[in-house]
């Protein structure tokens, strides 16, 4: 085989990998908050916020699984090892994922997430022979390890409140002994039924019991413990006496060798010869539960898990975000995504994912970074990313270096209650490169300020109509003509924009306006901005989207008749892709509209696809792979799509499969790649008799389903593809076989 050839064929691979990647979706999120950890086989398994992973000693490696990998839910709560090959998870909603490691298959038990409780958490497991005990918000459940199958449910013990939280439960000679939150009920010798309440002996909190709560029972020697909110206590002839530390919350215990080792929220503790010894202690930190193997104890805790090996910490934890906070985002030039993550306290700084490897930037990474209340980021065409902090002004972080712009160096005044709280809610740059920073609570009563790209500063006030400093302007988008738009929040609220006609010290000739619900908009709640690629102004309401389709008459063309997909929703967010399709996100999922805002292309929810939660908090688009990012409270969602930017002129037309077989039900599409924009397409046999014509979506991307124009597969043989500009002037041809079972 030719050299050309080896490389040809390994180019139509490559691109035909890549093309069944296209549907395929990631979840991104923190696995750092570890509720349950559980080892086997030298793998430890975590159950975390955001999902599940696992870690392997022998070679540090990790894997990660999420709804992606087909979990029915980001929020795992408990997680288990059963006969070393299936680890079985419990969620917050209630469901029960069991992973088969021989396979990598998952069985889904959604028995208790069916049920009509409001509280279906699942908080723990007990294995016993082929039956597992499930502690559950409302009661304890008993499944069939091999079948799955429910075999009962409990839902009152005793006295006990009917459908009382059950935090752990265990089974020591055949009789079950029930954690709730109430006190501990056990079962009564001979009982049989225990659905009946009277089959169940109560001890209560606080009178049988000396605590007012207990996280975890444990039976070692046939004998039963509770770690609880005062010390280590346990069960002898029928009554419960405290052993240790009776004022100290204990989170978790186990025994080691005739050894007690225990854990506090921060403190783990050895006990021995009659000794407490402080074994280590992080005050940074929560710990939530402890498990023991080869010598080494390892603490699920609330940064990762902390592997503690004869006084030497080792922290495990997967790359990834470092919250699930993705308030805001914004793409680079190259491709990396920007995240912002929130204000005030909840704010964790920035992230950076270049599409392998997560970063975190905050003030413990640098110094000059005045907080990690990163409310919103926008990256330049230069690539410099701009930062738009809650109360300490913006950051522009370029090339490692972080340049801060607050009171004393910008002109900018803070909020009326303290000058030098500086809130930025949000920054754009203009088609000339200046930047524009939206000031929303000024007290100097110019809430909107321009560093333009001579390096000076200029800041604007209004007067038609004029903008106190009750008003909370949020959002900004630049149109094709440089007028900002940006809305109000709280106050006067509505649709403002403004254009100073690229003259920043002549006030005369200044554009300003506002829009609002006498104007034709649907409401004044507004959330979202977007300018499409016909330079249409998108806005995203709590009853859905308006559009603006000329920014220059903004009054007259101003309509609510687009989006019926869309009508009645609150729309959070929006973005749009490469053939200006809107990706819309909302508080039930995600719409995809059609270009003209008629059509519903697409919906994503979290019943038919991997979205960790229906309720979108941020969306971008990646033009040059074609990954939409879906940010959410329970992580970051990555779809491929086939939406890719048009190439500016054509080179090579890259065609996967080729060749084409028809029948072949995983090659069931034609991908045609190298695509400008709005580019038409013909397919012809070698004779130049015509099979099929018709336009392309818009992007770098279009198929053809191997049928001709009257819908019958084509028979096999040799095909052209050809490809052309709107004008005909630009041309590009290519080949194609095509095989008929």
């Amino acid at each position: 085989m030719k050299i050309s050839n080896v490389i040809l064929f390994f180019i139509l691979i490559n691109n035909f990998l890549f093309g069944q990647n296209i549907g395929n979706w990631k979840i991104y999120s923190d696995l750092k908050t570890i509720n349950s950890i559980s080892l086997d086989n030298n793998i430890i398994w975590a159950s975390t916020s955001g999902g599940v992973f696992n870690y392997n000693l022998t070679d540090s490696s990790f894997k990660t699984f999420s709804k992606a990998n087909g979990l029915n839910s980001q929020n795992a709560s408990s997680i288990t090892i059963v006969n070393s090959k299936n680890i079985w998870i419990g969620f917050g909603e209630g469901f029960i994922n069991v992973i088969n490691t021989n396979d990598n298959t998952i069985n889904k038990i959604v028995d208790i997430y069916n049920t009509n409780k409001s509280k279906k958490q699942i908080n723990d497991f007990f294995v016993s022979g082929d039956s597992i005990l499930v502690s559950i918000d409302f009661g304890l459940s008993i499944i069939n390890s091999k079948t799955y199958s429910l075999i009962d449910s409990y839902l009152k013990f005793g006295s006990f409140s009917s459908e009382s939280k059950v935090v752990s439960a265990i089974k020591n000679k055949n009789i079950i002994y029930v954690l709730t939150e109430s006190g501990v009920a056990v079962q009564k010798t001979g009982a049989s039924n225990l659905a009946a309440p009277e089959s169940w002996t109560n001890y209560f909190f606080g009178i049988q019991i000396p605590a007012l709560s207990a996280t975890k029972m444990i039976t070692y020697n046939n004998e039963i413990y509770l770690a609880s909110s005062n010390g280590i206590i346990k069960f002898t002839n029928g009554s419960w006496q405290s052993i240790l530390l009776n004022t100290t919350k204990i989170k978790d215990l186990l025994f080691v060798n005739n050894e007690l080792f225990f854990i506090t929220d921060n403190i783990f503790y050895k006990y021995s010869n009659n000794t407490i010894q402080k074994i280590y202690e992080n005050n940074n930190l929560i710990f939530n539960r402890i498990i023991f193997s080869n010598q080494k104890f390892y603490i699920a805790s609330s940064d990762g898990i902390l592997e503690y090996n004869n006084n030497r910490i080792k922290q495990i934890i997967p790359n990834g975000p470092a919250s699930n906070s993705f308030l805001n985002l914004s793409i680079s030039p190259n491709g990396d995504l920007w995240v912002a993550t929130g204000k005030d306290v909840t704010g964790k700084g920035f992230y950076k994912y270049d599409g392998d490897k997560w970063f975190t930037f905050n003030t413990k990474s640098i110094s000059n970074l005045p907080s990690n209340a990163i409310y919103n980021i926008f990256v330049g065409k230069d690539s410099s990313v701009y930062l738009a902090t809650w109360g300490f002004g913006a950051g522009v972080y370029k090339k490692n270096i972080l340049t801060i712009y607050n009171t004393t160096n910008s002109g900018m005044v803070g909020i009326p209650a303290n000058d030098k709280f500086l809130v930025i809610s949000d920054i754009k740059q203009d088609s000339k490169g200046n930047v524009w920073f939206v000031n929303p609570l000024s007290a100097a009563g110019k809430p909107l300020s321009v560093l333009t790209s001579q390096n000076k500063w200029f800041h604007y006030s209004f007067n038609n109509p004029s903008i106190s400093t009750s008003e909370f302007l949020d959002k900004m988008v630049i149109d094709q003509y440089d007028t900002k738009w940006f809305f109000a929040i709280q106050g006067n609220r509505g649709l403002y924009y403004f254009n100073e006609k690229g003259t920043f010290e002549n006030l005369t000739d200044d554009l300003q306006g506002f829009i609002g619900k006498s104007d034709g908009l649907s409401s004044d709640i507004i959330s979202s901005l977007a300018i499409d690629k016909r330079g249409s102004l998108w806005i995203g309401t709590n009853v859905g989207v308006n559009v603006i389709s000329d920014p220059q008459k903004p009054k007259a063309t101003l309509t609510s008749l687009v989006g019926l997909a869309v009508r009645n929703q609150n729309v959070n967010c929006i973005a749009v892709d490469p053939i200006n399709q809107k990706w819309i996100g909302t508080n039930n999922g995600v719409f995809v509209l059609s270009s003209d805002g008629y059509q519903l292309i697409q919906y994503y929810n979290t019943k038919n696809s991997p979205l960790p939660d229906n309720n979108i908090t941020s969306i971008t688009f990646n033009p040059l792979n074609g990954k939409v990012f879906i940010g959410t409270d329970y992580g970051l969602a990555e779809l491929e799509t086939e939406f890719l930017e048009p190439k500016e002129s054509f080179s090579d037309l890259l065609i996967y499969p080729n060749p084409f077989v028809i029948g072949d039900k995983e090659k069931n599409i034609v991908t045609i790649d190298g695509l400008i924009a709005r580019s038409k397409l013909k397919i012809t046999k070698v004779n130049g008799e015509l099979i099929k014509e018709y336009n392309s979506p818009g992007g770098r991307i279009a198929f053809w389903d191997g049928k001709d124009e009257n819908g019958n597969y084509v028979s096999s043989g040799v095909y052209f593809i050809i490809a052309y500009d709107e004008e005909a002037n630009s041309v590009k041809t290519s080949k194609i076989a095509v095989i008929r079972k």
